[in-house]
């Protein structure tokens, strides 16, 4: 610790003792701190980011709200910030409670006028400023939930439920980590939004199935296909609605393997390398669907 240990002219039973440059030494330790922040920024920078993630929430609470927001016509990420500056949680998140402040905040265009039209909800400052901070920290998930469609393409019939998280045994004993949508053989499966193809290819679960990093930073993943749409490879651009390939029943086995289950379409989506549910997500981009040329 040369600099910072400085030797005095006194020495005591024959030993030279020493004092520690308080001064250089705080500087040593700020140095220090703010090369450790640094790193830590580059390698995980999300735990300096304030913004919700979808797995902060429950698939069931985000299609309270995503369902509310379209009955009452209102931003759904106001009702979920009004929730959370009251602490509601769990069974406490319901349709009623949601449709109830939808109804209050009616015509909302902009943060003031939320404050405005929540003071006939509870004026309470301290309430009405927690609610505006809230509201900012859904940035980034309102962004995964905005400008998206529905993987299927308009026409064709289909069937799904929410089956994020039942048991697998394919492979050994698993979880379901997305969504399966049932439908006949051959259905155009179209990119839910912008992205690059990321990997392309068989899988043994997954058959033929892409990987599309979404310009909103989460992987979207469509397996079991039949094959897939012209000019699609790895590194390739999609736009939403593209058609990206075509529902089948692929996978389960060596290359090729197809027949083990009914033809559909797996839909997956991983937010920072972890599955998380996308059936709210789901529910809420079906009433939009790219619509082919002679529909």
């Amino acid at each position: 610790m040369r600099g910072y240990m400085q030797p005095r002219t006194t020495t005591y039973r024959g030993r030279r003792r020493y004092t520690i440059n308080k001064r250089r030494f705080s500087t040593f330790l700020c140095s220090l701190f703010l090369i450790i922040i640094l790193i830590l920024y580059i390698v995980v920078p999300d735990i300096f980011s304030n913004q919700y993630k979808i797995g902060d929430f429950e698939g069931a609470h985000l299609e309270v709200y995503f369902k509310a927001a379209r009955d009452q016509k209102v931003p759904w990420f106001y009702l979920a910030a009004v929730d959370r500056a009251e602490g509601i949680q769990g069974d406490q998140v319901t349709a009623e409670r949601s449709g109830k402040i939808g109804l209050y905040i009616q015509g909302v265009e902009t943060p003031e006028q939320l404050k405005d039209l929540l003071t006939a909800y509870r004026n309470d400052k301290r309430f009405l400023s927690k609610v505006e901070r809230e509201a900012k920290r859904f940035k980034y998930l309102n962004n995964i939930y905005e400008n998206k469609i529905f993987p299927i393409a308009f026409g064709y019939e289909y069937a799904y439920e929410d089956g994020f998280g039942a048991r697998r045994d394919y492979g050994g004993e698993r979880i379901h980590e997305g969504i399966d949508i049932m439908c006949d053989f051959d259905v155009p499966i179209a990119s839910v939004c912008d992205g690059v193809v990321e990997k392309k290819g068989w899988l043994e679960l997954g058959g033929w199935r892409l990987y599309i990093k979404g310009d909103d930073g989460i992987n979207y993943y469509y397996a079991h296909m039949s094959k897939y749409a012209a000019n699609i490879k790895e590194g390739s651009k999609v736009k939403k609605g593209q058609i990206i390939g075509y529902v089948g029943d692929t996978g389960y086995g060596s290359i090729g393997t197809s027949g083990k289950f009914d033809p559909h379409l797996h839909f997956g989506m991983y937010e920072k390398g972890k599955a998380v549910n996308a059936y709210p997500f789901l529910k809420a981009w079906e009433l939009y669907k790219v619509k082919l040329s002679g529909d």
